[in-house]
């Protein structure tokens, strides 16, 4: 009897213990979260009335447009190598702040001009290129000599500042040059002075125009070349900009130039401010007839520029833009939260991604799945717009989730 009461009593452990199994295996299956990862992107970019680009391009010469901080350049005339004149302080100044950073208000080393700085004011003096009147024994600061470099575009300090900064005018040549090549600048090279009267140093409205972005950048700069005047400068007292058109149509700088070889060229940067983004576009005209055409070209392509924006719609509110499959054959959709737009660039289509997270089979209608994120457009205007489900997430059945543990 023992015998036979101990076999039934394992009997029933068994069969408990299955029963239990059973038990905890149905409940797991029926209450356990499922990850979806089968997420497929149907956005597609709206095809928009996208207005022609209308700039108002010099009928010369070469000129390129770009707004700074955004990867697009336009550009109009053969991009070709040519000399920059005296937009080439730009990349004296940039190289000696490279080596000698300043911040704002500071004035930087004090500098002793000799009887080599007189000398290089003479022979600008004989050759008619700009100039600033200096003495030996002069103490100038490295801040003032920016000033006299950007603003009445001494050509002599341009030279006395590369020199100081780099011992001789080759040294700072090949400084100038691997900074250059640095920045990516592949069609600009530094030539035989730090001033730009000698036609060696050379580029393209393209590059001059990613110049300008990297001399806006420096805050140092960007204050120099948005000067009017300059007071306190040792022998001379006051010195003034020879970029007339500053302040006109929001322009803060940057640079004019002007030689027999390269006729008149300027790099120019502006403020707009277009819905509650501000902008700074960046322009170049090279090969002007002179300063003066190509002042008067830039404030036309400038003002041009301005206007040349449109109100692009990337999405409408309650657009599907992709959607989940479910591993148990079911779909459900995704869709925008708003409306997602952005003042584009005429003649540009932005771009957009969806990025979607990964879900499981607990989420509910209208809750955050990721978002549709502009992905390429003209201006850095960054934007997004949450995208959600348009429904709860549909249930497998029964027979689904016990067949499916894992």
């Amino acid at each position: 009897m023992n015998k036979l009461r101990r076999r039934s009593q394992k009997r029933w452990l068994y069969v408990l213990v299955i029963a239990l199994l059973i038990g905890g295996y149905t409940s797991y299956a029926l209450i356990r979260p499922i990850p979806i990862a089968g997420s497929v992107s149907t956005y597609k970019n709206p095809n928009q009335d996208v207005p022609k680009s209308q700039l108002n391009w010099p009928s010369s010469g070469q000129a390129a447009v770009t707004i700074k901080g955004s990867k697009f350049i336009e550009t109009n005339g053969t991009q070709k190598v040519v000399p920059t004149a005296s937009v080439a302080k730009v990349i004296t100044a940039l190289v000696i702040l490279n080596k000698y950073p300043l911040n704002i208000n500071q004035q930087g080393e004090l500098i002793t001009l000799n009887e080599s700085d007189v000398a290089l004011f003479n022979k600008y003096a004989s050759q008619n290129g700009s100039r600033m009147q200096v003495q030996a024994g002069e103490k100038i600061s490295q801040y003032q000599l920016l000033q006299a470099i950007l603003l009445p575009s001494a050509n002599n300090a341009a030279d006395s500042l590369a020199i100081w900064a780099y011992g001789s005018m080759s040294a700072y040549t090949e400084a100038a040059n691997k900074y250059l090549a640095a920045k990516g600048l592949v069609n600009t090279k530094a030539g035989l002075d730090a001033s730009g009267l000698s036609p060696t140093t050379v580029s393209t409205a393209t590059d001059l125009v990613k110049l300008g972005e990297i001399a806006m950048d420096n805050p140092v700069i960007a204050q120099i070349v948005g000067q009017s005047t300059a007071t306190g400068i040792p022998v001379v007292n006051k010195i003034d900009t020879v970029n007339y058109i500053l302040g006109q149509s929001n322009i803060i700088g940057i640079k004019t130039g002007n030689s027999d070889e390269a006729g008149g060229v300027f790099l120019g940067a502006s403020k707009y401010r277009i819905n509650n983004t501000n902008l700074t576009i960046i322009t170049a005209v090279m090969g002007a007839t002179n300063k003066t055409v190509a002042l008067q070209d830039s404030l036309k392509l400038t003002q041009s520029a301005q206007k040349n924006f449109f109100d692009a719609t990337v999405a409408s509110q309650n657009d599907s833009v992709g959607s989940y499959k479910t591993p148990w054959g079911k779909t459900v959709a995704v869709m925008t939260n708003k409306s997602l737009g952005l003042d584009a660039w005429n003649g540009t289509n932005p771009e957009a991604k969806l990025n979607l997270e990964s879900i499981n089979n607990e989420y509910k209608a209208n809750q955050k799945v990721g978002a549709l994120k502009i992905k390429q457009s003209s201006i850095n205007q960054p934007k997004d717009v949450v995208v959600s489900l348009k429904s709860d997430v549909p249930q497998p059945s029964l027979v689904w989730r016990l067949t499916h543990p894992f």
